[in-house]
C-alpha cells in the first residue's frame, strides 16, 4: 500500500538539439528536434523534480505499524530510435554560450551521434527511468521494484555534405 503513495513521473528530456517547430513541417504545429548524422547529441534530465528524479520519501501507518519508504532512481536508459542504446545517467545540460567558439563537442557525461538518417521520417528517442523503493517498518526492511516511467521526443536526422578548402582556396579531394 505504501508503494501506491508514490507518484513517479517520466523525466523531462533535455537534449541538444532543442525542440522546436521547423519550417519544413507543412502544418507548422508538430515540434521535433533536428540534427545531422555524426553531430554530437547531448542528453540530460531537464529540471529534475522529486517526482521525476527523486528521492521521494513517504510514511504510512497500517494496522499500527509505521512504514517509511524512499523511492530512488536505480537507472536511466536512453534509446535513440535508430537502434542505439545509450547507457548513462542524468547527463550534463548543454550550454550554448560555453560552446559558442568550439566545433561539435561531445557531452562529457551522456550523449551519442546518429549514424544514419531518419529518411523522410523521424526517430523517437526514449528515456526510461527504473525506480525502486527501500522501505523499513515493524522491525523489517526491503526493496520494492516500481513500474518504470518513460518519456519520448521526436528527432529528424538529416545528412550534410561538406567540401574542405585550404587556406589558399584550393579544394581538397578524397
Amino acid at each position: 500500500m505504501l508503494a501506491r503513495t508514490f507518484v513517479l513521473k517520466p523525466i523531462d528530456i533535455g537534449m541538444a538539439p532543442e525542440l522546436k517547430v521547423h519550417s519544413d513541417d507543412p502544418a507548422g504545429t508538430a515540434p521535433y528536434r533536428r540534427t545531422w548524422v555524426g553531430i554530437p547529441v547531448w542528453l540530460w534530465v531537464d529540471q529534475p523534480t522529486e517526482s521525476t528524479w527523486g528521492p521521494v520519501t513517504r510514511t504510512a501507518t497500517y494496522g499500527g505499524v509505521t512504514v517509511t519508504g524512499t523511492a530512488s532512481v536505480q537507472s536511466l536508459g536512453w534509446s535513440s530510435g535508430d537502434g542505439q542504446v545509450i547507457g548513462c545517467g542524468a547527463g550534463t545540460p548543454f550550454n550554448a554560450a560555453a560552446m559558442a567558439n568550439q566545433a561539435a563537442v561531445d557531452s562529457p557525461t551522456c550523449g551519442f551521434r546518429y549514424q544514419k538518417t531518419s529518411g523522410s521520417g523521424t526517430f523517437t528517442l526514449f528515456a526510461t527511468t527504473n525506480w525502486s523503493v527501500a522501505w523499513t517498518g515493524g522491525g523489517q526492511s526491503g526493496n520494492i521494484a516500481m513500474p518504470t516511467t518513460t518519456a519520448s521526443t521526436t528527432v529528424r536526422v538529416g545528412e550534410l555534405q561538406s567540401v574542405n578548402v585550404s587556406q589558399d582556396g584550393d579544394t581538397f579531394t578524397g
